[in-house]
Formats: structure tokens, sequence, C-alpha cells
């Protein structure tokens, strides 16, 4: 049985192109997520400051892999 070929660079980029819109999108959606919980605790909340529950990750950084 032969392995498969390799996939296409093209077809790499596009995948890499797709899963980097796709972090962009989650990112918008846990923002949006986060200011909507911020918002319901705002007439509750304490005189406290909160530390932040998100860590936040670049994903726009550094997107350049090295393929094999």
């Amino acid at each position: 049985m032969d392995p498969k070929p390799p996939i296409p660079d093209e077809a790499l980029e596009h995948m890499w192109s797709a899963a980097h819109e796709f972090l962009q999108a989650m990112r918008v959606l846990i923002d949006a997520a986060d200011e909507f919980v911020e918002q319901q605790r705002a007439p509750h909340a304490n005189t406290r400051e909160r530390a932040p529950r998100l860590h936040r990750i670049d994903i726009d950084d550094d997107v350049s892999v090295a393929w094999p």
C-alpha cells in the first residue's frame, strides 16, 4: 500500500488561513460574552477591582510557521 502524497503548500496555506480566521472569530465571540457577563455584574459589582478572567493570547503576533 502506497503512502498518501504530501499535501500541496497551497492547501496548507489555505488551512492555516482558515484556522487563523476561526481563531479571530472565536476571539470576538469570547470578548462579546465577557462583555455581556461584565454588564450583567455591573449592577451588583463590589467597589473592589477584579483581576481579568481571560488570559489574552495575541494570535496576530507571529503567524509564520516553518513547514518541514
